[in-house]
C-alpha cells in the first residue's frame, strides 16, 4: 500500500477557487503517438508526426486544471478531489424540511449521507493505491462539496488525473502562508498636527464658507482670529451686509426661533461671519464644557502659531447643534441648522456627528431623508462622519473581534452618513505606528491604557531620556502569568512576554512589575487585537497579534529592538466604522486624517482628539479648496448649467470624482489593502485631485444614470449567480491622451468560525 495516512506537518489552507479555476484556458502540443489523456478524453485517432491540439476544447474546464507556471515536479501540492454524489446540505435542500440544518446533519439520514461518501473516498483512494501513487491524505469534506484532500508531488499531478479524471473533479488547492508584516509608508501629506497640508497648493479656500454643525466654537482662540484670516477681503463669501439682507427677507430658520435678532447678533468677525445656537436658541455659540466644534473648525480653517487649517482662509458659519445642557442632538435641530446652510449659501457642511448602524431610506426616516435629498439637489458639498464603532463584531473578544461565518455581517456605518447625498469620510491615523524589531521581523504593538483610559507609551517609557534606541531581553513566561509561573525566571530588567487568558490584562501586568520585570508583551490567544487596561501599572505594557507573540514564544527568550524611529503606515483607524450601507451601498467613501490629530479647543488651549470626527474636517477642508479650484478652472460644460450659471450640484459632483478617482489605496501591516468597506475610495490626495486630466464615471445600478461619485455599487446577488458586471468609462477632460493599467484585488469577509 502506497498511502501515507501521516499528520500533515505543514498545514495547508484549500480554497475551491470556482470562478477562477473555470476560467481558465490553456494550450499544449500532443504527439498523436501518446495515448495519454486525463478525465474525460477525446478520442485521437493515429496520426504521423505531431499535432498541435488545444486541450481546452476536449477537456471539462471544470473538472480538470493545467497547473500554474513556477511550480516544481518536486513541490508539494494540494489536490482537492470532489467525488460524484449528492452532499448532506445538498439532501437537505432536496427535502425542503422545515427542521433546522445544524439539527438535520445529526439524522440518520445525514449518516447515511456521510457513510456514502466515506465509501466513494475510500473506493478512489483505493484506485490512488492502485496505480502506485505516494500521496499524504489530507481533509475529508461530506457537507458543502462530496471528496477529499490529498498531497502529492506536482510530478504526480497527470497521474492523478489520469486515475480519477473519468469520475470525479480535481481541483488544485492555493497554498497560503502566514501573513507576514511589512514596513508600510502610507502616502501621506500632513503637518506634525496630523492636518492636511495645503501650502503649495495655490488655493487657501477664499470665498468660500463653510458650515460646522457641531458644538459651538471659542471665538476668542487666536486660531480664528481675525488677524490671522489673510484672506482678500474683496471676495469673501458671507459679509455683513449680506447677512443683513438675508435676515431683512426673513429667511433663516434662526430667526424664527428667536425673535428679533439682527445681523450684529449673528455676525462674530469677518472670519466667522455667522453663529447660531440652534439647541438652545440663542446667538451665543461659545461651547459649555464641550471642545469638539472648536476642535474641528479648527481643522478646517484654523491658522495661528500652533496648528494651519486645510483652508486657513475659508470662513466659518458656526451652527450650534448641541445644547449646553445635553450631549444629544435632535433631528429637529439639525434640520433647521441644514435649513439655514441653504438660507445662507453655504459651500460645504461639515457634519462630524452621527448614530452607528444608520438608516438612509425614506421608509426608515422619511423627513430627514427629504432634507438631505434636498441639500444634495442644491449642490452643497456634505461631509459627514462614518462613526467611531469598529465593526459590529468589536467587543467579541473569543472570536478576535471579527463576525461569524453564520452572520458575518460587520458594518457599522452611522447615519447621517448613510445618506445618498452625503460623502461619508472614514479614518487613518495622524501619526505613524510603533513597531518592535525581532530578527529583522517587524512586529506591531498596540499600546495599553491607564486607571483613567490614557493611552500609556511603551517605547518612550522603556527608554529614558537620553536614549533612541535599545535592545532587550525578553523571557516568555509559562501559563498565562501568575506569580507561581515565574518560578526559576530571572525577569528582572527584562521584558516579560505573557499570554492572554484567565487572569485580567492588569494582574498580569502587575505580577511582573512585582516580579521586577522592565516590561510587559501580551500575546493575543485567538486572532485580532488586543485592547487593553492595565490600571496603576507603572511599567510599559503592549499587546501584538497571535501569530506574533506565538513566533516569540517559539523562541523561549530572545532579544528585541526599541526605538524612537521605528515607526511605520500610518494605518486605517480601528475605530472607523465598516460599511455597507443599509441597502448596500459603498460607505466609507473616502477616508483622511483622523487619529491622533492636533487642534485648537477652547481656554486658547490646543489637544489631540482621535475619530471620524476629525477625518471629516479633513476633508471639509479639502473640499473647499477643491470647489475653488474646480469654479476657477474647469470647463463651462463640467461646471454651468444650460444658462451659462455655475450649477452648484455639477461642481459637486465634478469635486467628489476628482477626490475619489485619485485617492491612495491605504495598505495594512501586512501590505495588503484594507478592505473598501472600511476605506472607500482610499486616502483623499488633494495634489492627486487637482494634477489629474480625467477621472472615473459611474452608472446607478437601476436606472443607469451617472453617478456624480466615482463607485461602482453591485448591490445584493439574490440569484446567487457570482456573476458581476462592472460598468465604468474615463472622462479625460485633460489636453492629453492617457491610458491605464487595471488591476484588481478580490477580497472576502474576514471572519471566525
Amino acid at each position: 500500500m502506497m498511502r501515507k495516512k501521516k499528520r500533515l506537518l505543514t498545514p495547508i489552507v484549500t480554497v475551491l477557487l470556482l470562478m477562477t479555476i473555470i476560467a481558465s484556458a490553456f494550450t499544449t502540443v500532443l504527439s498523436a503517438n501518446a495515448s495519454v489523456y486525463y478525465g474525460n478524453s477525446p478520442y485521437i485517432s493515429e496520426n504521423k508526426g505531431n499535432v498541435s491540439v488545444n486541450k481546452s476544447d476536449y477537456f471539462d474546464p471544470s473538472r480538470i486544471y493545467k497547473l500554474a507556471d513556477g511550480i516544481l515536479p518536486t513541490d508539494d501540492i494540494s489536490l482537492i478531489i470532489e467525488t460524484p454524489g449528492i452532499t448532506v446540505l445538498g439532501k437537505y435542500e432536496e427535502k425542503e424540511t422545515n427542521v433546522d440544518f445544524t439539527e438535520y446533519v445529526r439524522s440518520k439520514e445525514a449518516s447515511a449521507v456521510r457513510k456514502n461518501i466515506e465509501e466513494r473516498t475510500e473506493k478512489y483512494l483505493a484506485a490512488l493505491d492502485k496505480a502506485g501513487i505516494e500521496y499524504s491524505e489530507g481533509v475529508r469534506y461530506s457537507t458543502l462539496i462530496s471528496g477529499f484532500e490529498i498531497i502529492v508531488k506536482a510530478r504526480d499531478y497527470a497521474k492523478v488525473c489520469g486515475t480519477l479524471g473519468n469520475e470525479c473533479g480535481i481541483f488544485v488547492g492555493d497554498s497560503y502562508s502566514r501573513a507576514e508584516t511589512e514596513l508600510v509608508e502610507n502616502d501621506v501629506n500632513v503637518y506634525e498636527t496630523g492636518i492636511f497640508n495645503s501650502s503649495g497648493f495655490g488655493y487657501d479656500g477664499t470665498g468660500m464658507v463653510v458650515a460646522v454643525l457641531d458644538t459651538g466654537l471659542d471665538y476668542y482662540h487666536t486660531a480664528f482670529s481675525v488677524n490671522n484670516f489673510t484672506a482678500d477681503r474683496g471676495k469673501l463669501g458671507l459679509t455683513f451686509s449680506e447677512l443683513e439682507k438675508i435676515l431683512a427677507d426673513k429667511e433663516l430658520s434662526a430667526e424664527s426661533s428667536t425673535g428679533g435678532l439682527t445681523a450684529s447678533d449673528l455676525y462674530i468677525n469677518e472670519k466667522v461671519p455667522f453663529g447660531y445656537d440652534y439647541a438652545d436658541k440663542d446667538s451665543e455659540v461659545f461651547p459649555i464644557r464641550q471642545d469638539h466644534g472648536t476642535h474641528v473648525a479648527g481643522i478646517i480653517a484654523g491658522k495661528d502659531d500652533t496648528i494651519t487649517g486645510v483652508a486657513p482662509n475659508a470662513q466659518l458659519a458656526i451652527m450650534k447643534i448641541f445644547s449646553d445642557l445635553d450631549d444629544s442632538a435632535r433631528a429637529s435641530w439639525i434640520i433647521a441648522a441644514l435649513e439655514d446652510c441653504v438660507n445662507l449659501g453655504v459651500d460645504v457642511i461639515n457634519m462630524s456627528i452621527g448614530t452607528s448602524c444608520g438608516f438612509s431610506t425614506p421608509s426608515d426616516k422619511e423627513l430627514e431623508s427629504r432634507v438631505y435629498e434636498k441639500i444634495d439637489e442644491m449642490g452643497m458639498s456634505l461631509i459627514v462622519a462614518a462613526s467611531n464603532s469598529f465593526n459590529s463584531a468589536y467587543g467579541s473578544e473569543k472570536n478576535g473581534n471579527l463576525p461569524l461565518t453564520s452572520n458575518p455581517d460587520s458594518a457599522t456605518i452611522g447615519s447621517p452618513a448613510t445618506y445618498e447625498g452625503a460623502l461619508s469620510v472614514g479614518s487613518i491615523s495622524g501619526v505613524e505606528t510603533p513597531y518592535i524589531l525581532f530578527g529583522g521581523k517587524i512586529i506591531y504593538f498596540t499600546e495599553s491604557t491607564d486607571k483613567i483610559s490614557e493611552e500609556k507609551h511603551f517605547v518612550d517609557e522603556l527608554l529614558s531620556s537620553n536614549q533612541t534606541e535599545t535592545e532587550i531581553e525578553f523571557i516568555k513566561i509559562p501559563g498565562v502569568g501568575r506569580r507561581a509561573d515565574y518560578t526559576g525566571i530571572d525577569i528582572k530588567g527584562k521584558i516579560a512576554l505573557i499570554s492572554r487568558g484567565d487572569t485580567t490584562f492588569e494582574e498580569k501586568a502587575n505580577v511582573a512589575e512585582v516580579m521586577g520585570a522592565a516590561g510587559v508583551i501580551i500575546y493575543n490567544n485567538v486572532s485580532g487585537e488586543i485592547k487593553m487596561n492595565v490600571g496603576e501599572t507603572a511599567i510599559p505594557v503592549c499587546s501584538i497579534s497571535q501569530d506574533a507573540g506565538e513566533i516569540l514564544a517559539a523562541q523561549g527568550t530572545g532579544t528585541i529592538k526599541v526605538s524612537r524611529n521605528q515607526t511605520s503606515g500610518p494605518f486605517m483607524s480601528d475605530f472607523s466604522s465598516w460599511g455597507p450601507g443599509p441597502d448596500l451601498e459603498i460607505k466609507p467613501e473616502i477616508t483622511a486624517h483622523g487619529g491622533s490629530i492636533l487642534s485648537a479647543i477652547p481656554g486658547q488651549d490646543y489637544d489631540r482628539i482621535s475619530g471620524t470626527s476629525m477625518a471629516t474636517p479633513n476633508v471639509s477642508g479639502l473640499a473647499a479648496l477643491l470647489r475653488q479650484y474646480v469654479i476657477e478652472n474647469f470647463p463651462d460644460e463640467m461646471t454651468k448649467d444650460e444658462n451659462g450659471e455655475v450649477s452648484l450640484k455639477k461642481v459637486t459632483a465634478v469635486i467628489n470624482r476628482l477626490m475619489m478617482s485619485t485617492a491612495d489605496i491605504v495598505y495594512n501591516q501586512n501590505g495588503l489593502p484594507y478592505s473598501v468597506r472600511k476605506q472607500g475610495a482610499g486616502l483623499a490626495n488633494l495634489f492627486n485631485s487637482a494634477a489629474t486630466g480625467a477621472y472615473i464615471l459611474t452608472y446607478d445600478r437601476e436606472d443607469g444614470s451617472v453617478m456624480d461619485k466615482s463607485k461602482i455599487e453591485l448591490g445584493d446577488d439574490p440569484s446567487k449567480t457570482g456573476v458581476y458586471t462592472l460598468r465604468f468609462s474615463i472622462d479625460n477632460f485633460g489636453k492629453t491622451s492617457v491610458s491605464y493599467d487595471l488591476s484588481a484585488y478580490v477580497m472576502t469577509e474576514g471572519v471566525s468560525d
